[in-house]
């Protein structure tokens, strides 16, 4: 066998070699589930589903096994949506504050809920964590 050959013949053997150890690791970090822990708030008409917690997971930290939370400060607006703002994340640069942020969009506030008027400012503290 000449030498052009042995190579080309290694090649064939190591491609679906790396193509395993590709779609392996693939699997690895699609099944590393992440969520995040939020209260159940009893003014929320519409709040996030899980798919939306692990959506917004910060990649670095879940790459890194790292957990984390947000504290938010929200106003309800004429739309019963939330304007927010970060009061506060754990670790400091992270992304939990900023994937906290994405996440209070998807909230509505219940219209009929005691003290959910527009303009009233409510705190939602969010724990994300790998499982």
């Amino acid at each position: 066998m000449c030498l052009a050959s042995a190579i080309a013949r290694g090649a064939e053997i190591f491609q679906p070699v790396r193509m395993r150890f590709a779609i392996a690791a693939l699997a690895l970090i699609l099944a590393t589930p992440a969520h995040a822990q939020v209260q159940p708030v009893p003014w929320a008409e519409q709040q996030p589903t899980d798919a939306d917690y692990r959506r917004v997971y910060p990649v670095r930290a879940m790459r890194d096994g790292i957990e984390g939370s947000a504290r938010l400060i929200c106003t309800v607006t004429p739309d019963r949506t939330l304007d927010c703002m970060v009061a506060n994340e754990t670790p400091i640069g992270a992304g939990f504050g900023p994937a906290a942020l994405t996440l209070s969009r998807k909230y509505v506030v219940n219209a009929t809920y005691p003290g959910a008027h527009v303009g009233a400012r409510v705190a939602v503290p969010i724990r994300f964590v790998l499982y």
